[in-house]
């Protein structure tokens, strides 16, 4: 089978077509972060304005901050995911190549995996007894379920973007010289140079 044959398997098509389903929804989730951020921080401006000009500082301030600061957290988590920007020890990994490096990718989103399955049910009891005891932040008193609701639903998403990429290491793990689909590649610290290298050259 000639390497155009493997990059157009069956599996590569799925894993594309899920991936342009899923990325615009991590797009969005992502813009929506930012977008929270900097309503944050023009609200943060103000209450130091008001705090330190005219001695009124903005009442119930640390409430918002409270309960919008799980959205920074998670909303671009998936997107992170996809991006392969997350934090990771590539000490080891760095050094492997073809499929033993497609394995240890494979065990390492398999893992990721297990622990997000185990988070999501757990997180939903939490977003549900704070939903029935009527839990609300002390000075404005503003419900606090809908951040912890967050939580699950951001999970899932992540949970979603894990398994798309589980089953792109397993095609690669059996077959190694295809085209990378649907999961981040790794980066030598010389490919990472020259990509912001292009960036900052870029008008």
């Amino acid at each position: 089978m000639d390497k155009s044959s493997r990059d157009d398997d069956g599996l590569a098509r799925l894993l594309k077509k899920a991936d342009r389903l899923l990325s615009p929804i991590e797009d969005a989730l992502n813009l929506l972060s930012g977008l929270l951020i900097f309503g944050l921080m023009f609200l943060g401006m103000l209450q130091i304005i008001l705090r330190t000009v005219f001695r009124s500082p903005i009442f119930g301030y640390i409430d918002v901050v409270e309960v919008t600061m799980i959205a920074f957290a998670l909303l671009s988590i998936s997107q992170v995911q996809r991006l392969g920007g997350h934090v990771r020890m590539e000490i080891l990994v760095g050094y492997l190549k073809g499929a033993a490096l497609w394995i240890a990718e494979t065990i390492g989103v398999a893992v990721q995996m297990f622990i997000v399955a185990v988070l999501i049910p757990y997180s939903y009891s939490h977003f549900y007894r704070s939903w029935d005891n009527g839990d609300s932040t002390i000075d404005i008193e503003l419900d606090t379920w809908p951040a912890k609701l967050l939580v699950p639903v951001m999970l899932s998403v992540l949970l979603i973007r894990l398994t798309i990429q589980l089953l792109g290491y397993i095609r690669l793990t059996f077959s190694p010289d295809s085209t990378p689909v649907a999961v981040p590649v790794m980066k030598t610290v010389e490919q990472q140079a020259e990509d912001e290298i292009k960036g900052a050259s870029t008008p």
